[in-house]
């Protein structure tokens, strides 16, 4: 006689940890598709249902009118911690008592506030101004005339006049990359009301800075003298814009979600604490492997170079559990072999 798997509560999927399979889970197939795409679990059907397993990514996405969240065994706090140090922002301290949020807050939620209060002290003086170059068309001269583009576009009429003028003005790329940061967290769901609060007077605050559309790529900020008391926001904004995905689906089914792969972030620490004391490190590069033009290619996470520039070793580095018998797989030991042999 066959026994029916008794269903699990969709409920359940807001406090997975990583490494968890459940099942049999109710979705449907849009829902199945989104959690898929959101790179947080995966949804694979297996019988009367949905098989959902969270392997190393751990983070919160809301899809539909449901919550899915896999929660780090380390804690959210070093997550974000380590997080920042593979960016290469050293020093980050958080305090989870300064965070003053629930011992199961998720990844999104501490980030939030981390960013709001990161706001305060950022933003205590006023936003932050600077000259932006712009090429307009004016009636009247102001800065400098473009000759090629008046000759082109106005055939010799003389109004308006093509200019290009610097701007004194809060539209920044520093302040281009906060805004789109606190927007992307206003999107997520599990942010605390008084960070909410604090993000929504800082989009006041920079109102007239321009917002870029949904997917298109924001200007790298540089750090200098003028803006050092934004370095710390600035920082967090790129973790914010690097790992929250914001996507609509056919039909309904909306995604929001703040996401880490664990696995990326220990390559990527290792990599940047490696290179620290070791600059000739080379992180991430593609070799040819067949001599023949590229058509097959290694990828080695590490190589570490002599003076010359030649290699001397190279490393991959794993986020994965030993088997049985605390041994590698055959896999990785015929992947290594064949980067060494390269």
């Amino acid at each position: 006689m066959l026994h029916r798997a008794t269903p699990v509560s969709r409920t359940e999927l807001a406090a997975l940890s990583e490494g968890q399979s459940v099942w049999p889970v109710a979705l449907t197939q849009a829902e199945a598709a989104a959690l898929n795409r959101s790179k947080l679990v995966t949804a694979l059907p297996e019988g009367d249902g949905w098989r959902v397993t969270a392997d190393y990514a751990v983070g919160a996405v809301r899809i539909g009118e449901f919550v899915v969240r896999v929660i780090p065994k380390v804690g959210v706090v070093k997550v974000l911690t380590l997080l920042a140090r593979a960016s290469g922002v050293a020093g980050l301290k958080i305090d989870p008592s300064t965070v003053e949020l629930a011992h199961d807050a998720d990844l999104s939620s501490v980030l939030a506030v981390l960013f709001a209060l990161e706001v305060d002290r950022a933003m205590a003086g006023g936003p932050l101004r600077g000259y932006r170059t712009e090429d307009q068309s004016l009636p009247v001269l102001r800065g400098r005339l473009r000759m090629r583009d008046q000759y082109l576009r106005r055939y010799g009429v003389l109004s308006p006049l093509e200019v290009t003028f610097d701007e004194w003005t809060l539209d920044t790329d520093e302040n281009r990359r906060i805004r789109a940061a606190s927007q992307r967290l206003l999107d997520l769901s599990e942010v605390p009301p008084r960070a909410r609060v604090a993000l929504m007077r800082l989009d006041r605050l920079l109102a007239e800075v321009w917002v870029a559309p949904r997917g298109a790529p924001l200007a790298r900020w540089t750090p200098t003298r003028l803006n050092t008391r934004l370095h710390r926001l600035l920082h967090l904004a790129d973790l914010v814009i690097a790992h929250t995905s914001v996507e609509q689906e056919v039909g309904t089914t909306q995604t929001h979600g703040f996401v880490i792969n664990l696995a990326w972030l220990f390559e990527k620490l290792v990599a940047r604490l490696l290179w620290e004391g070791y600059p000739e490190l080379v992180a991430q590069k593609t070799f040819d492997l067949d001599g023949l033009g590229g058509l097959l290619s290694i990828q080695p996470d590490l190589v570490f170079n002599d003076l010359d520039g030649d290699p001397v070793a190279v490393a991959d580095t794993k986020y994965k559990l030993l088997g049985d018998k605390g041994k590698i797989s055959n896999d990785d030991a015929y992947q290594l072999v064949t980067y060494c042999g390269r």
